[in-house]
């Protein structure tokens, strides 16, 4: 089983997250603790964070709960219930984020996506990755499965692609949708079997920062449950319509009225979506080579959905926990907050912070990924859309179309909006920080002022780009950008398309 912990040096990184800007404020002490030195004070907070980390690499296998958890409290004499970490029972809040996500993570793994035992138990503590349980062995199945179909992707791309696919109506597509479309299913799966131990990492301590926030029951969490649930099955069951609209269009009307059993079904699928690979993989079709490409299609379909799902849930549980915060600023009013209500907020806000990087640094590939393979889809619809078309059925065709590219175009915008919402959430409470009455205003407040505005909360991708708001009008000028140079290849196959027409019919 992988160990919990993180290597050594994350503990650095979260201590100069938190303690490092705090240093230069160590000289003034806070009201109310005359005998407290805040130097002692701060640099406690980071050798406590520290142990925390040391104390799951003292052994592999250990529940990370039997440690000290992160973000000790610094007033354990006024506050003793706070210092003490433990629960005094085996099981979690029902609105958690570990149980409200449990489900759905449950269902992928029917497709080979994160393969972590009990993981929709109610103690994290009861999260365990095995290199060769059965549903890994499952993954690792799936994920051949997939390398397969992505060689022979790139195998026909690197055929197929040369100056005449440019010169050829539909040349580009053609060479380069299913290298896409699978590469982007082996490199989800790949990325999220290497997530599987970092989860469990991952939720011990979003677990810990849930108890330290919510002060063992004090506060109330966010309701989760139903959010998940509702952004879930809308996106799966749009992604199901959509993907049988794609079927039905890929296929004659008559193997839909009971006329066709399934080896005609699968034949004619099988040539019409994917006649790439049969003409690439060196073997003549057979009804096993057909089940394997439906199957293998359908669990990459799935993968290019979830990506995009579990990237808009744990945006949601991230921002929940911001606005929570948030609410509990607005309900009290800066005026009825005293040092040490200022103290507990700033420190909640920098462990919540703290959680973000950590999370962001694990899943960052993931959201490249998403927004690469978006991007991509959305300008081939887009081009598709703008051609001239030639299909069986065009009420269907049509059909089939406007709906994928709204799909598409609307998931793209909710995984953006749900995932700038971190952000947006941060920065909410500053212009209450800057109303705050001289009288109440203390440096603790002055220091959760100056970090909020100056620390750069925000999930990325790979680094690469950070998700706001403004991030989506960046997304929408690269798609005109993208389509403006496939529009004028487009255009000009055209207009020799019409030359060599008008050259045939005067040769006539």
């Amino acid at each position: 089983m992988y160990e919990f912990a993180e290597p050594y040096s994350d503990a650095y990184k979260l201590k100069n997250i938190i303690v490092c800007n705090e240093v230069m404020t160590a000289e003034a002490k806070p009201k109310g603790h005359r005998n407290a030195s805040p130097r002692r004070i701060h640099f406690g907070i980071g050798r406590k964070m520290m142990s925390f980390f040391r104390s799951s690499k003292s052994g592999r296998g250990k529940p990370r709960s039997q440690h000290t958890p992160i973000f000790s409290k610094i007033h354990p004499a006024k506050r003793p219930a706070l210092h003490s970490r433990r629960q005094s029972s085996n099981e979690d809040e029902p609105e958690c984020f570990h149980r409200a996500i449990g489900n759905i993570l449950l269902m992928s793994q029917f497709f080979g996506i994160l393969p972590i035992r009990y993981i929709r138990s109610s103690s994290v503590r009861n999260f365990s990755f095995y290199k060769f349980a059965p549903r890994v062995i499952y993954s690792y199945f799936v994920l051949l499965a997939i390398s397969v179909m992505t060689s022979i992707s790139f195998l026909h791309l690197f055929r197929t692609l040369n100056a005449n696919s440019f010169q050829t109506k539909g040349g580009i597509a053609d060479a380069t949708v299913g290298a896409m479309f699978y590469g982007n299913s082996l490199l989800g799966n790949l990325m999220f079997l290497r997530l599987c131990p970092k989860w469990i990492s991952i939720q011990h301590d979003w677990r810990a920062m849930e108890r330290l926030i919510d002060n063992n029951g004090k506060w109330k969490g966010p309701v989760l449950r139903w959010r998940f649930t509702l952004i879930s099955s809308t996106i799966l069951s749009l992604a199901l319509l959509e993907h049988i609209l794609s079927m039905v269009n890929n296929t004659p009307s008559d193997v839909w009225f009971g006329k066709k059993n399934l080896e005609d079904f699968l034949i004619i699928y099988t040539n019409k979506s994917h006649r790439f690979i049969v003409r690439n993989a060196g073997v003549d079709y057979n009804f096993t080579l057909g089940l394997f490409i439906f199957f293998i299609s359908k669990v990459s379909t799935f993968t290019w959905n979830f990506t995009d799902l579990f990237i808009m849930l744990v945006s949601t549980g991230l921002a929940e926990r911001y606005k929570r915060l948030n609410a509990r600023i607005l309900e009290a009013t800066p005026a009825q907050l005293s040092v040490t209500d200022w103290h507990e907020l700033r420190e909640c806000y920098a462990v919540l912070s703290a959680l973000v990087k950590k999370v962001d640094n694990e899943i960052s590939g993931i959201i490249l990924l998403s927004f690469t393979n978006n991007i991509y889809f959305i300008c081939l619809q887009l081009l598709n859309g703008l051609s001239p078309s030639t299909a069986e059925h065009p009420i269907i065709n049509s059909i089939y179309f406007f709906g994928s590219f709204i799909f598409l175009i609307g998931r793209t915008t909710a995984v953006t909006l749900l995932t700038a919402r971190i952000n947006d959430q941060c920065k909410l409470i500053l212009p209450i920080l800057y109303n705050c009455p001289s009288v109440n205003y203390c440096r603790e407040a002055q220091r959760l002022q100056q970090q909020i505005a100056t620390d750069d909360v925000a999930l990325t991708g790979h680094r690469f780009f950070s998700i706001t708001r403004n991030f989506m009008l960046a997304v929408a000028g690269a798609i005109v950008t993208y389509e403006v140079v496939l529009l004028q290849f487009n255009i000009a196959l055209q207009r020799d398309e019409e030359l060599n027409n008008m050259a045939a019919g005067s040769n006539g």
